[in-house]
């Protein structure tokens, strides 16, 4: 369709003919196309190359998002895990506890009476 012709009269002496191929263009206009046609590639090119980092820079922030929600899912299991273990800790050292282990599992009583032994006053200065 670029090579269409176009007649024109000029009267009735012979006819003038115009085309609309490139080749017929000056060398300045062919290299202005080119000019033009290397400024538009590089012009994609920049544009796909800042599309490419922004995606790039994207999928990043949504993995680093997944990478601190895991790690805050985490924190929070082991603060109830800690908790947990307060708790049993707690429950471990309740005298209550103990006194129920240490006389049904150890067979220990408690002492009826107190006796208090004195002790020899030569014992007592050694120690100081």
């Amino acid at each position: 369709m670029n090579n269409a012709k176009i007649l024109l009269t000029q009267g009735p002496t012979e006819p003038l003919t115009r085309s609309t191929a490139r080749e017929d263009d000056s060398p300045e206009t062919v290299s202005r196309r080119r000019q033009i046609i290397r400024l538009y590639i590089t012009a994609i090119l920049l544009l796909s190359a800042m599309l490419t980092v922004y995606i790039w820079q994207s999928t990043k922030m949504v993995e680093v998002k997944l990478r601190i929600k895991t790690i805050e899912k985490d924190i929070n299991n082991l603060e109830n895990a800690n908790a947990d273990q307060r708790a049993e800790i707690s429950k471990l050292q309740s005298l209550t506890r103990i006194e129920t282990v240490a006389k049904n599992e150890l067979g220990m009583v408690v002492p009826r009476r107190i006796i208090y032994i004195a002790m020899p006053e030569k014992w007592l200065k050694k120690n100081e």
